[in-house]
């Protein structure tokens, strides 16, 4: 990084949150109780093809747009259930789904998040939320004490454009008043955060929590590792 950075963006799911209890339990156990049999090994591989699918289409339109959310979900979610018995999702496991991951109660918020926020703010960086994820989110981190601490908040569903596409990057530095060159971005996909970020200009962090991009460049493994690679 050779500007210094005013700026730091962070990606939101596997990032600053996540779900707990795990999404693949959550599944499992609504749609066992809607009637699909299936075994572990197959709810993973239904929930990465349906995945892969939708990180096909454009990033902007991934949620269906605000009006069109609900519809993106329940084909989401039938497209999970044909992979695994050829079925659909019945009304009510859909309704139980949605009311699960909009409870601010089914997701938490990883540990090294606020000491690494508070040391960036101390130092007068300027935070911003960019992430795909539908339009629930700014109501999500309200409800789990982030939002406050994010100048903008930048979110797929609402900016009809997403990551890796570098229009929704620079949206977030027009908001903070910065150049991207001296922007960070951290994320965990080396696609959409890491490639992306850098193809707008920004400088970029790729988070790996779990250690799957050993050979991967600018590679982190905590947040709490970013302002010291700001020189703070």
């Amino acid at each position: 990084m050779t500007a210094t950075i005013r700026a730091v963006l962070f990606d939101a799911g596997a990032t600053l949150l996540h779900p707990d209890p795990p999404v693949e339990q959550i599944y499992a156990r609504e749609l066992a109780a809607d009637g699909a049999r299936f075994t572990a090994p197959q709810l993973a591989q239904a929930l990465s093809g349906a995945w892969a699918e939708v990180h096909e289409n454009a990033a902007g339109d991934r949620y269906g747009g605000v009006q069109g959310e609900p519809e993106f979900w329940r084909s989401f979610l039938n497209r999970v259930r044909g992979a695994l018995d050829g079925g659909q999702v019945s009304t009510e496991a859909f309704a139980r789904l949605a009311a699960h991951f909009r409870d601010p109660d089914s997701w938490a918020v990883y540990p090294d998040v606020g000491p690494t926020l508070a040391r960036l703010e101390a130092a007068g960086v300027r935070l911003a939320v960019v992430s795909n994820w539908d339009s629930h989110l700014p109501s999500l981190l309200e409800a789990l004490g982030l939002a406050s601490r994010f100048a903008a908040v930048l979110v797929s569903a609402l900016e009809r454009t997403g990551k890796p596409d570098p229009e929704i990057f620079r949206r977030a530095c027009s908001r903070l008043r910065v150049e991207p060159a001296r922007a960070l971005h951290v994320g965990d996909s080396p696609r959409e955060d890491y490639e992306g970020a850098r193809g707008a200009g920004l400088s970029a962090l790729l988070l790996d929590r779990a250690g799957r991009h050993g050979g991967a460049p600018d590679r982190i493994g905590s947040l709490s590792e970013v302002p010291a690679r700001l020189g703070l």
